[in-house]
């Protein structure tokens, strides 16, 4: 009942704004070069992956240039870690160890729910200049692990890899109308990550990735 009573407030309350401000759907597939970061030596990111993050966005206006925005996707990150002492990761509750020296490629897959702030220009010509800031928190769907010598070779590592992950992103980017309310998007976009990504007690380890933004608004 509380979980109902609570959906229900949040949809009267968006059909109540949206009653009132102006509303806009885009859909987008972004390629991105995606990166570890880490707080220890014996962990140390070695070189970025290409992934990509799609999904579904919603501008809600709440003046004539400044909007609420909310999406939901799929985001794909990951990258290559060093790894200097031996370190247990968990798969399907077996037991697998990356040896000194050993170096081994995450994929993370994440249902992502970017929340944020999105400020625009005025039209110039058929292009708006847009900036946008704001949080991703992510859930994670699936985690693998991938060395060169095929010790890992596409390893389920979910049981190693945290649930919740939260970042942050700022981007800009272009809005070129195509015809009546219909554009299409081009930008970049920087995400960095808040929170550690894996289970190891050894090192903080977090996400960054640098994306181009390529979408269609409604």
């Amino acid at each position: 009942m509380k979980r109902l009573l609570v959906t229900s407030i949040i949809l009267c309350t968006l059909l109540s704004m949206y009653g009132q401000q102006k509303m806009r759907f885009s859909v987008h597939a972004d390629p991105q070069f995606a990166w570890f970061s880490s707080d220890e030596n014996n962990i140390t990111p070695n070189g970025s992956v290409l992934y990509f993050q799609t999904g579904l966005q919603m501008d809600l206006f709440f003046a004539e240039n400044y909007a609420f925005s909310l999406g939901f996707g799929i985001n794909t990150m990951g990258g290559n870690l060093l790894y200097s002492d031996s370190t247990e990761f968990i798969s399907r509750g077996d037991t697998l160890l990356a040896v000194p020296g050993q170096i081994i490629k995450h994929k993370l897959q994440y249902l992502d729910f970017p929340i944020g702030l999105k400020l625009k220009t005025e039209e110039l010509g058929y292009a708006t200049f847009f900036f946008q800031l704001g949080f991703n928190p992510m859930v994670n769907i699936n985690a693998s692990a991938t060395s060169k010598d095929e010790t890992f070779d596409k390893e389920n590592i979910q049981e190693s890899t945290n649930l919740f992950n939260l970042g942050y992103h700022v981007g800009a980017g272009v809005e070129y109308r195509l015809g009546g309310s219909t554009s299409a998007i081009g930008g970049i976009r920087w995400s960095s990550g808040l929170t550690d990504v894996t289970s190891n007690d050894k090192a903080n380890v977090t996400l960054n990735a640098i994306s181009i933004h390529l979408g269609i608004l409604f």
